[in-house]
């Protein structure tokens, strides 16, 4: 099959370090896959996709593996719809898909307590809980949609950030404050913008 590699023409000397994603263009039936599932889909999370390959499966070289599984996944369901996050479907799906691998397939993996997000922000553990929660309902996509009617423009910016492991000195480089702050603004943002949505988190 035609693979893709993520950089886009992969040289070992100028991407030295680097892990290159291939990704088959044609499913197993022989259809295309739309670009935009690399394009929009991959390349955003490629360094957050190595690190899932990493942390969860101990090998970043398996990036491929879910890399291409998420998106072959993704355009069988969806086709050409993207979506507005087609980078966070893509590493939500490669996630879980890695986490099936390393518990021996879905149906062993889902009887574990799986913490995606053991190791994702001190300060923010909290709000990345209720990330992961929202993540195994796919109510994600929902959440975004009423954070955007709401005006809440820096919360729904912080939402990608966590679930590519950004750490917390990204987040006060990006919006200046404090972690603290941080921490209140996006745990009000979220729990006004799930009650408006209609999704119950089971926080206290």
């Amino acid at each position: 099959m035609p693979v893709i590699t993520v950089p886009f023409e992969f040289d070992e000397k100028e991407h030295r370090g680097i892990v290159p994603i291939g990704i088959n263009t044609v499913d197993s039936n022989g259809n295309e896959i739309p670009r935009g599932w690399i394009e929009r889909g991959v390349v955003p999370v490629a360094d957050p996709l190595r690190k899932v390959a990493s942390r969860v499966l101990n090998d970043v070289w398996r990036v491929s593996e879910i890399a291409d599984h998420a998106v072959h996944s993704l355009a069988r369901r969806n086709g050409d719809n993207l979506g507005d996050a087609p980078e966070l479907r893509v590493l939500k799906c490669a996630r879980w898909y890695a986490e099936d691998l390393r518990a021996g397939g879905r149906r062993y993996r889902r009887s574990m307590d799986v913490e995606l997000f053991d190791s994702t922000l001190d300060a923010l553990q909290d709000q990345a809980d209720i990330l992961k929660e929202l993540e195994s309902r796919d109510t994600i996509d929902k959440l975004m949609d009423q954070l955007d009617r709401m005006g809440l423009g820096e919360v729904r910016e912080m939402v990608p950030m966590m679930l590519r492991d950004c750490d917390a000195h990204e987040f006060q480089a990006k919006f200046g404050k404090s972690r603290n702050t941080i921490s209140q603004q996006f745990y009000r943002g979220i729990r006004k913008a799930a009650a408006l949505a209609g999704i119950t988190l089971r926080v206290s």
